[in-house]
């Protein structure tokens, strides 16, 4: 599904779920294994060490709930566990058990929309998503969990063909969170595919403005420009399409004929001086980045590039033990069935 993008839901990282153990405390008091679930889900990555822990300590957490099955804190404990196990149905179970102590709880809601989407549930995710939408016009709801609610309908209506109704509900996304690239880069295909060019190109910019290495972006971005002729800008976004996928190379042959097809275009510049940057080419950056920033002086790229290569370079202390790979070192040598509700 379209939803799933790298740079707001690496595994279950969304904001609103980091926030689950200040919900916690804030509502219920917490059992101490309980908390324990809650601290791992906010600590979690996708390592699968990570995944093998919470895996062999599962059976205690679903006993929590045996012992205690009304309270709502271990229930969404569990639930979130099941969901980061990718065990999508009993993780249902839980959420909507959880709904059984308050039907006004928004974060399970929340939570039960985004497993209802794993499994291909879109009538039920969509309906779960509204309801928080709904909630928070008579009660005092976290903006990350509306915000949370607008993009997966927005999501869901890309999926199901619906660009305005995408457009709509990813508007309301990204004016709540600003920030969140992943809701600017669904705003930017729903307008692509409604022809609107001129705001798909906005959206995409928008997108990449805080993520450099945004690559699906970048090719969305390119397939924009190609529509509007714009070839040095095309040529713009093929490059940095390439300096996200590590092809430095090719970057920095893209982004010249960017600069050549259009010399006054400050991204192309800016995009340059990342790849020089990052191929260790510290004197080239810095020639890119001023250039770009004499062309437009807030250019993010280039202004925290600079600011990057005027840093001075740490001093090691006396006696000081150099990382391994830094360049002065020398080479030498549970259960398997879910809690019922």
């Amino acid at each position: 599904m379209i939803s799933g993008l790298k740079h707001r839901l690496p595994d279950l990282t969304d904001p609103f779920l980091n926030h689950v153990i200040f919900w916690a405390g804030a509502l219920l008091v917490v059992s101490a294994v309980a908390f324990g679930v809650y601290y791992y889900i906010d600590q979690r990555g996708s390592a699968p060490a990570n995944q093998e822990a919470l895996q062999a300590q599962l059976s205690e957490y679903e006993q929590v709930v045996r012992d205690n099955p009304n309270n709502i804190t271990n229930r969404m404990a569990l639930a979130d566990a099941y969901y980061s196990l990718k065990r999508y149905d009993d993780a249902i179970d839980q959420y909507e058990a959880a709904l059984v102590i308050n039907d006004q709880s928004a974060l399970a809601r929340v939570g039960l929309g985004r497993a209802k989407l794993e499994v291909g549930d879109l009538a039920g995710a969509s309906e779960s998503f509204q309801k928080v939408i709904d909630l928070s016009k008579d009660a005092d709801i976290s903006g990350e969990l509306v915000q949370s609610a607008y993009y997966y309908l927005g999501s869901i209506a890309l999926d199901q063909q619906k660009p305005d109704e995408a457009i709509e509900h990813l508007k309301q996304a990204t004016t709540i969170e600003r920030s969140d690239s992943d809701a600017w880069y669904l705003l930017g295909t729903a307008y692509l595919q409604s022809g609107k060019l001129d705001e798909a190109a906005a959206a995409m910019t928008q997108a990449v403005l805080f993520v450099p290495d945004f690559r699906e972006a970048y090719e969305q971005l390119a397939l924009v420009y190609d529509q509007k002729g714009a070839s040095g800008e095309a040529l713009y976004a093929r490059g940095m399409a390439s300096y996200a996928a590590g092809q430095l190379d090719k970057a920095a042959e893209q982004l010249q004929a960017a600069i050549s097809a259009s010399p006054t275009l400050a991204e192309a510049h800016a995009g340059l001086g990342l790849v020089r940057e990052t191929q260790g080419q510290k004197d080239a950056a810095i020639v890119a980045y001023r250039q770009a920033l004499h062309l437009n002086s807030d250019n993010f790229n280039a202004v925290s590039g600079l600011a990057r290569l005027s840093q001075p370079e740490p001093a090691a202390s006396p006696g000081a033990e150099l990382p391994s790979g830094h360049p002065g070192v020398q080479a030498d040598g549970g259960s398997e069935q879910g809690v019922t509700p």
